[in-house]
Formats: C-alpha cells, structure tokens, sequence
C-alpha cells in the first residue's frame, strides 16, 4: 500500500532505517525497515507519547501537534501526524541531521493519504 512511499523515503534520506505508518491504537499499518531495530515496539510505545502530548497540548491551550523529532545516541525518530488516526513514524542513523527526513516526510504526507482511499 505504501511500497512507493517508503522507497522513495529510503532513497531520498540519508542513514534512513525504518518508516512505518502507524494508527491510533499503536498498530502498525505498514513498514519498511532496511536495519534490524524494534520498530512495532517504539511504534506502539511512541503512540503513547503522542497521546500525552496532545493531553499536554490540550490543556496548556497550544496549536495542533504536527510532529516529534526525538533524537538519540543511537536513532532520530521523527513522528509526523498525518491525521488524528494516522502517523508516519521514520527512523534515521543518529549521525543524520533531522532536517532532510523531515522535509521528505513533510512532502510524501498527502501521497500516504492518497495511498489509503
């Protein structure tokens, strides 16, 4: 469902590792992962994250949550709403800036909508 869209994400991302879409519940819809690391884990544990932050979002009176771009020793992980149901979540080698997963994600969102209908 999303072949095109993950490909496309491991050519245009340097250090690219993983991408996964992922639901509400945590789920993930689909994923591509080129390095072995737990993505359905980080998938299902990030969901809860989100959740906390739109919680915290919520109640401090901010603007929507677009995206999170958490950065570690080891991975970035860059978690991009697509829809209050839907998140892209994209893993990158932690010596990648964030910068370009973000603008390719950011530009692939409405093809990973499109995929869907």
């Amino acid at each position: 469902m999303f072949r095109e869209q993950f490909r496309a994400l491991e050519g245009l991302v340097p250090g690219f590792r993983a991408a996964a879409v992922v639901g509400s519940d945590g789920i993930e819809i689909e994923s591509h992962v080129v390095a072995d690391l737990p993505h359905e884990v980080l998938s299902a544990e990030l969901n809860g994250t989100l959740r906390n932050l739109d919680r915290l979002r919520e109640e401090a009176g901010i603007g929507d949550l677009e995206e999170v771009v958490i950065r570690t020793s080891g991975e970035n992980l860059l978690l991009l709403r697509l829809s209050p149901e839907l998140f892209v979540l994209t893993i990158t080698d932690a010596s990648q800036p964030t910068g370009r997963a973000r603008y390719e994600v950011q530009r692939l969102a409405h093809e990973f909508l499109r995929a869907l209908r």
